[in-house]
């Protein structure tokens, strides 16, 4: 069972969150197999696929795949994994960064730290879907709907992935373990399961995937619009709030200054730009000159009537 730490000033619980998402997509596929006449009816899923069954097995689904894949592996790098070494150097930009940013009381600490899971939840989440809900309410697409829902997923995993393993990999103690010791006072508890996880910031990380993420939906894919303000303004809303998340896990002592630029750094990378995943080997493509796709072709698990084994479908 995954247990979650619920305590005040606990970062990301990678794993809860990889079950989670693992858990919702197992409800949510097969629950989509029974909506191809309401979905054929009443959505332009014709745009590039004949039927919802076709859309259900289409090459985006791959991307889902490989968001669970990621998912997958992050859950059990967060149950069976341990820091595997002590990252104890000190740089002097850290040093400095943590005695200016910093928050003087404990109790402005603990709200600054609740106050990054919220600017976190705007970044990776409320921005982003609000994108896929509005390009969908504009163009009634829901090929493209799913193409950008999957696209989330995939980055979320990755990004997660990435977050644990370098987590577990550095083992860097987190700012407030310096006051750890005798007698000491400490913001949070000296023998917590994260003490030793601080690099990189998984808030960090996350918020800047959705703020590249958001940032793509906008600019290639016109979410809300073709206007220059309707590109500029979600990712300028998505970035600010991602800065205001690393800042704040500063404040909080969570992190160092360096977790967080590299969380930045490494997340918005995943989210802007077209992640892969082990499914993507699966993928088949040909184009011509102009760039217009001739052909077509992908390999996805498929289960059915109680036999699991791989579908191949091609379009040409």
């Amino acid at each position: 069972m995954t247990k979650f730490n619920a305590s005040v000033g606990s970062d990301v619980n990678t794993g809860g969150v990889a079950c989670l998402m693992i858990l919702l997509a197992s409800v949510l596929l097969p629950a989509s197999a029974k909506a191809d006449s309401w979905l054929s009816s009443k959505l332009r899923c014709e745009t590039q696929y004949a039927s919802a069954a076709e859309w259900r097995h289409s090459e985006a689904n791959a991307d889902l795949y490989n968001g669970l894949t990621f998912l997958t592996g992050t859950a059990l790098l967060s149950s069976f994994g341990e820091p595997t070494r002590h990252w104890s150097a000190i740089n002097r930009l850290d040093d400095e960064s943590r005695d200016g940013l910093r928050l003087g009381t404990s109790g402005s600490r603990r709200k600054a730290d609740l106050a990054s899971d919220l600017t976190l939840i705007t970044s990776l989440a409320v921005i982003p879907l609000a994108s896929i809900g509005a390009k969908f309410l504009r163009t009634g697409d829901c090929v493209e709907a799913w193409d950008m829902t999957t696209d989330f997923i995939e980055s979320f995993g990755l990004t997660l992935m990435i977050t644990e393993s370098l987590k577990l990999a550095t083992g860097r103690p987190r700012p407030f373990v310096r006051d750890c010791g005798p007698g000491a006072q400490s913001d949070a508890t000296c023998d917590g399961d994260d003490r030793f996880k601080s690099f990189i910031s998984g808030h960090a990380s996350l918020a800047a995937t959705g703020a590249g993420l958001t940032c793509a939906f906008s600019f290639k894919r016109e979410a809300w619009g073709s206007s220059t303000a309707a590109k500029v303004t979600p990712c300028f809303l998505g970035a600010a709030a991602a800065f205001s998340t690393g800042l704040l896990r500063v404040a909080a002592d969570r992190h160092w200054l360096t977790d967080v630029a590299s969380g930045f750094l490494i997340g918005a990378t995943v989210g802007y730009f077209d992640t892969w995943g082990p499914f993507d080997l699966l993928r088949y493509e040909k184009r011509d000159r102009a760039g217009r796709i001739q052909a077509q072709g992908v390999l996805l698990p498929a289960a059915v009537e109680g036999r699991a084994g791989f579908r191949f479908s091609l379009r040409y």
